[in-house]
């Protein structure tokens, strides 16, 4: 399987740390994130990665050039513009032929991706979301399912919603090609538009639910959290 990450992030929130590089390339624990990324893919086998970038695409690609230094294989898939988060996927989709992964860029991620793979084929899923529970449901996508961990519906974060429903998208999925018949937009959010018609097709949507640690490094108080995880 191919790893796309959506590297394409400005990280207002991080200033100054991401006065000249982008967010996925601020360092922790002195490496990029992105760097971090790669190795936590490399040790369940994944050779290709694609980075989507977008914003100072340059730094990156001056970075890991074709991934050969870092012992993987890396392609560079700059968006024109802002294209969204879902955009991207749609602009690298000659580079998808098979099942792939995505995660976004500014994650910091121990999920055991060959537990989350095998539960994907085991359900013939579409498409299957990594969540788990997060103290602070109306700062983040959450997701209703069902006894068989089916999602059934969507709460965008921001929204009005119960706070028992905690059970939050962490920015990591597996996803099968026949998604991108769903994208029919070149700008669009995938999280707001791609997964509700997921579900309203009757396509196969799941959520893989653990305690594992993933977590999006894009505020000060998130960067302090990862970096502690890291250090232990």
């Amino acid at each position: 399987m191919k790893l796309f990450i959506n590297a394409g992030g400005k990280g207002t929130r991080l200033y100054p740390l991401t006065k000249d590089i982008p967010k996925p390339m601020v360092p922790i624990n002195g490496k990029p994130v992105l760097l971090h990324l790669i190795e936590w893919g490399k040790v369940y086998g994944i050779k290709d990665f694609v980075l989507m970038t977008g914003y100072k695409a340059d730094v990156i690609k001056d970075y890991f050039k074709d991934g050969k230094k870092f012992g993987v294989n890396i392609t560079h898939s700059v968006e024109p513009y802002p294209l969204g988060s879902g955009g991207p996927i749609k602009f690298a989709q000659k580079y998808i032929e098979d099942t792939f992964i995505y995660i976004n860029g500014d994650s910091i991620c121990k999920v055991n991706l060959n537990k989350m793979v095998d539960f994907h084929k085991k359900n013939n899923a579409d498409m299957t979301i990594f969540a788990n529970k997060t103290d602070y449901p109306m700062e983040k996508d959450t997701l209703e399912i069902d006894n068989k961990n089916n999602v059934k519906k969507i709460h965008l974060k921001n929204s009005s919603k119960d706070p028992k429903i905690n059970l939050a998208n962490r920015g990591l999925c597996i996803i099968e090609p026949k998604i991108l018949s769903l994208m029919d937009k070149e700008v669009f959010n995938f999280e707001h538009e791609i997964y509700p018609k997921i579900i309203t097709k009757g396509l196969k949507l799941m959520a893989y639910n653990t305690n594992e640690f993933i977590e999006d490094m894009g505020t000060p108080e998130l960067f302090k959290k990862c970096e502690d995880y890291l250090k232990q």
